[in-house]
């Protein structure tokens, strides 16, 4: 292989990982909207999924081997149902593995119409392999059980069932280590909107800002790569509160310190904030263009 071809070849690499992480942010966001958890649930699970890639992409990038069973295996239809389960669990939200499970697997295969989400087309899709006599014997333990035989209509519509179903519940329960892992144990995450939430209240905003401020930080940490995994929690919510101010053209209405603005009194750095706002208002603007 000649140095161009290789630097091309990792450059194809590098765009191909980009793609699999905003893909996976997707369909969290998704995941996470479908199944209706609450704020604290829906971020953590977002770090969750970004730390894991984070640390993947490291991995792979070390490897000279970058097979298609590799990238089937941390398929974000995979990946995202794990992170999502344990974010519930962090979280106290009460979420069953069967639920993320599917609703991941809905949205990356079909969407779901009836709740206006749409689907969330990826890369590599899961293809999780039953060792070989498993799937028989799944389905006689299943027949002994009194269980309905999954017929070949559900198979083939791409639902969770049977031993397709338990197959990926040991590869979501293998991933949930796995992810764990990534994130170096730490069960307590940094909550953003907490931290914008108190801003808002610290400077005198109201709930139209409280609100607005909330949907831009979401928008961050879901669209905006390497937010989840490189930007602290105090300054994502700053930013948001920020931009949703100049949005809503209340900036000047809230509390300052003489000549000093309210980031400054709090100590924040504007140069840091200004720029993750960059960063969203661009990729922004190249969302629209596609």
């Amino acid at each position: 292989m000649t140095m161009r071809e290789d630097r091309e070849t990792t450059s194809s690499s590098i765009d191909r990982r980009g793609r699999r992480r905003a893909q996976a942010r997707a369909l969290t966001r998704s995941t996470c909207e479908l199944l209706n958890l609450p704020l604290d649930a829906c971020a953590t699970a977002c770090v969750a999924v970004m730390r894991y890639y984070a640390r993947l992409d490291e991995e792979e990038a070390g490897t000279k081997e970058d097979t298609e069973a590799r990238w089937m295996k941390a398929s974000p239809e995979l990946v995202v149902p794990s992170a999502v389960y344990l974010a519930c669990k962090l979280e106290e939200s009460m979420v069953r593995l069967a639920d993320a499970a599917h609703a991941a697997r809905r949205v990356a295969r079909k969407g779901v119409e009836t709740c206006g989400t749409a689907r969330v087309v990826l890369d590599t899709a899961a293809n999780v392999m039953l060792e070989a006599g498993e799937e028989e014997r799944r389905r006689e333990a299943e027949a002994l059980a009194g269980y309905e035989e999954t017929s070949e209509a559900e198979e083939e519509s791409g639902e969770l069932a049977g031993a397709t179903y338990y197959a990926y519940k040991d590869r979501i329960l293998e991933l949930e280590q796995e992810i764990l892992r990534a994130m170096d144990y730490e069960l307590n995450t940094e909550q953003g909107h907490k931290y914008m939430f108190h801003i808002v209240r610290t400077i005198g905003g109201g709930e139209e800002l409280a609100r607005a401020a909330s949907a831009v930080l979401l928008n961050m940490l879901f669209e905006v790569d390497g937010v989840a995994t490189t930007v602290d929690a105090p300054t994502l919510g700053a930013a948001a509160v920020h931009l949703a101010s100049v949005v809503l053209d209340c900036a000047d209405s809230l509390k300052s310190s003489g000549d000093k603005k309210w980031w400054e009194v709090l100590g924040f750095d504007f140069a840091v904030m200004e720029a993750l706002e960059l960063r969203y208002l661009k990729q922004k603007e190249s969302s629209m263009r596609h």
